[in-house]
């Protein structure tokens, strides 16, 4: 039995090579959402404790990590368990930072949010995604921000409960480069804020956009990750691995 940690398109994909293997494999998120695989899907927020009994309880003998590259506590979380189980990351594609003067990187948000006070940004579109807004507090409370956001009703309850004003909210995904230019003209905003989300979060799209509009973007960093994980980002790697450690 595989313990698979998804919730996003990776996740999918490893589910889609495990049912081609014909593996059974427990499908895990934090939040309740559409899953058509064949895997048996379990919700809500695991801690070590509980992924350490659940492993022993339904003899786990691999864990595949495919979560959001910034859910940086169940990176965390996962690789801290007390057992050998082999831990397996599959990683979406990243592509090269980009050497460009209105591209910045940033380790972290108070480096953003310093960034932005620094160079007297003061109005600012946040494609990060609503578990940000709390993080960016000390910004959007004195000067414009617009974040986009998921569609949910979780996302808004989320936006609600820190105090974020619902009018200055932009529902949506990533979109292709001509229409992130013209979300970016309709905004006008001085810089935009995103994360490393790699090819899937559609970030060297985002890039483009603003070099377009020749606004500043910042991009948070994607964390590092424990040396205890095996990292891969094919599918062929992940099939090779998998028949290794199951045989």
């Amino acid at each position: 039995m595989i313990l698979v940690f998804g919730g996003t398109t990776e996740g999918k994909n490893v589910a889609a090579v495990l049912e081609e293997l014909n593996i059974t494999y427990y499908y895990s998120t934090k939040t309740e959402v559409p899953f058509s695989g064949k895997g048996i899907p379990i919700y809500g927020a695991l801690t070590k404790n509980k992924i350490e009994e659940f492993c022993q309880e339904n003899k786990v003998k691999i864990i595949i990590n495919a979560s959001h590259p910034f859910a940086e506590q169940l990176h965390e979380t996962i690789a801290s368990i007390d057992t050998q189980i082999p831990l397996i990351r599959f990683e979406r594609e990243f592509t090269k930072r980009k050497d460009h003067k209105l591209v910045h990187y940033v380790n972290s948000f108070n480096e953003a949010i310093s960034f932005f006070k620094e160079h007297k940004l003061q109005s600012l579109l946040a494609l990060s995604g609503v578990q940000t807004i709390q993080r960016l507090t000390n910004y959007w409370k004195r000067y414009t921000t617009w974040f986009r956001i998921l569609d949910r009703d979780s996302s808004r309850e989320i936006a609600k409960q820190v105090g974020f004003q619902l009018s200055n909210i932009i529902y949506g995904y990533p979109q292709n480069t001509e229409e992130e230019v013209a979300l970016f003209i309709r905004l006008n905003p001085s810089v935009i804020f995103t994360k490393e989300s790699g090819v899937n979060g559609k970030l060297e799209q985002k890039i483009q956009a603003a070099i377009r509009v020749k606004r500043p973007i910042v991009i948070l960093k994607k964390p590092l990750l424990s040396n205890r994980y095996l990292c891969v980002n094919s599918k062929e790697e992940l099939i090779a691995i998998l028949k290794n450690t199951i045989e």
